[in-house]
């Protein structure tokens, strides 16, 4: 070896006990964690600490889920479904799931995370996708259940429920007692018409027998049944908010349900539950709601005026100091300005297939279920806690 060569063998040495010498709590929280999950999953091959450490110590997940929620440019997750006809949602010609990432601040950019065959190769319809950490629940016309972690490209079918007489509403969140993530699902073992009185001259009016039920991810492989609802839980979108645990969903969407009209939703909003209320063709309030007490209480937070009438709904996605941004009629993503009370289109879903990476051009009936997003380690099939 000539005497100016350095030496590998030391070298090696010397970058190793470098190395070493980072604290693997360090390495973890403060390294690992701030990667994004694609170079996670490709940096499993660097070494066997690494891959110790990114496949099973349980403080990355959780670390890597708080910088993700804590990151400035906020992150919409687009699952586009193309129905064969206008809002019949039993039939669709597409036969993938997608999941596009659409990210926007002051430019917007987006990306196609996984593009998944449907099972069987059938055609599916999406209904209402449901998002937690990373995870999107994805319910389909024909009753089946999926959940997705699209940065890790986990897409898992969940077990058949009950069998339902008619489409139940979904929920899905983080249930803190147990730490777990927990869907519940209401479902309709039966519909009754009951005839009125004819003494009284009032009409017939039905009723349900209602069931509950809840799937712990990761922990079961069957839906545990629970007390019955006692009334009749509309077929809308439940949602969960974080601290309540994801069993009550479907119960907390129900106790709002006198704002609940055709055009309106519900959805999570900062940690509230949050129901946008069409109050017009083109106006919509924001009501959120406070649970400490045994019950909701609801008040409304912004009143907007949006730029043209709303055909279908308006679903607020996320929340940033006084701007909301909104997914109108499964379409268009607009912000909105609390302060000047003005409102601007952010994207229109539909008109951008040059954003998806030279994909063919969308079909012009597609909806565009948008949910808010952040990206997680957070696995379908096991423990993360």
């Amino acid at each position: 070896m000539h005497a100016n060569e350095p030496n590998l063998t030391e070298a090696n040495s010397s970058l190793s006990s470098r190395q070493a010498a980072i604290p693997e709590d360090i390495l973890v929280s403060e390294v690992l964690a701030r990667l994004p999950v694609r170079s996670l999953l490709r940096f499993r091959s660097v070494c066997r600490s690494w891959r110790a450490a990114i496949d099973g110590d349980p403080r990355l997940v959780p670390r890597h889920l708080e910088l993700s929620r804590g990151r400035a440019q906020a992150s919409v997750l687009d699952v586009p479904c193309e129905p064969r006809l206008e809002d019949h949602w039993g039939e669709a010609r597409s036969k993938e799931m997608e999941f596009r990432r659409i990210r926007h601040g002051a430019a917007v950019d987006a990306e196609l995370m996984l593009a998944a065959a449907s099972p069987a190769n059938r055609s599916t319809a999406v209904i209402d996708p449901v998002h937690c950490d990373g995870m999107v629940l994805v319910p389909i016309a024909s009753g089946e259940l999926f959940v997705c972690n699209p940065a890790t490209r986990e897409l898992v079918a969940l077990p058949p429920g009950s069998p339902s007489v008619m489409r139940g509403a979904v929920a899905f969140g983080f249930d803190p007692s147990s730490n777990t993530y927990k869907a519940a699902r209401i479902f309709y073992r039966g519909v009754e018409l009951v005839e009125a009185d004819d003494d009284e001259g009032g009409e017939g009016v039905e009723e349900y027998d209602v069931g509950h039920e809840v799937l712990t991810l990761g922990a079961a492989s069957s839906w545990e049944p629970t007390d019955d609802p006692p009334y009749y839980v509309a077929p809308i979108r439940p949602i969960c908010t974080r601290g309540r645990p994801a069993a009550d969903g479907a119960a907390a969407s129900a106790e709002g349900l006198g704002l609940i009209g055709d055009r309106d939703t519900l959805t999570e909003l900062g940690g509230r539950l949050c129901c946008a209320h069409a109050r017009t063709a083109t106006g919509v309030d924001i009501w959120l709601a406070d649970d400490d007490g045994p019950r909701l209480e609801w008040s409304m937070a912004h009143r907007i005026e949006l730029l043209r009438p709303v055909a279908h709904s308006v679903l607020p996605l996320a929340a940033d100091g006084d701007e909301l941004l909104l997914s109108v009629d499964r379409r268009v993503l607009y912000k909105y300005r609390a302060g000047s009370k003005a409102v601007e289109e952010v994207l229109d879903m539909q008109r951008v297939p040059d954003l998806y990476g030279g994909r063919p051009p969308l079909p012009l009936r597609l909806v565009h279920h948008a949910v808010p997003y952040v990206e997680s380690l957070v696995s379908i099939t096991r423990r993360n806690y």
